[in-house]
């Protein structure tokens, strides 16, 4: 058999036809239109991307472990504030060599 030329092979597209779709097809396609929105909480996905999943799981777990982790209260120290503030100019020795 010799290959069809482009013109036979128009023909033959044109005569063809496709199968219709079974009903069980079309009962499927009604069906998951109807489907209540609570069910897709159980059953439904989100597609992330991975860095943004890895940067929302390290802030997830900074955030538990600052909650988790109360702040450490500050020592105290035996340094005090000066009360009275006295400044002294100590001149070097060699500045009067002039």
């Amino acid at each position: 058999m010799e290959p069809l030329n482009d013109e036979e092979l128009n023909d033959l597209l044109r005569q063809w036809q496709a199968q219709p779709a079974p009903a069980s097809l079309t009962s499927k396609i009604l069906r998951a239109g109807r489907r209540p929105g609570w069910r897709w909480l159980l059953t439904g996905s989100i597609r992330l991307p991975v860095p943004f999943a890895l940067a929302f799981g390290v802030l997830l777990v900074a955030v538990f472990l600052t909650l988790t982790h109360p702040a450490r209260p500050r020592v105290r120290s035996e340094f005090q504030p000066v009360k009275r503030l006295e400044p002294h100019i100590i001149r070097s020795s060699y500045e009067n060599d002039n």
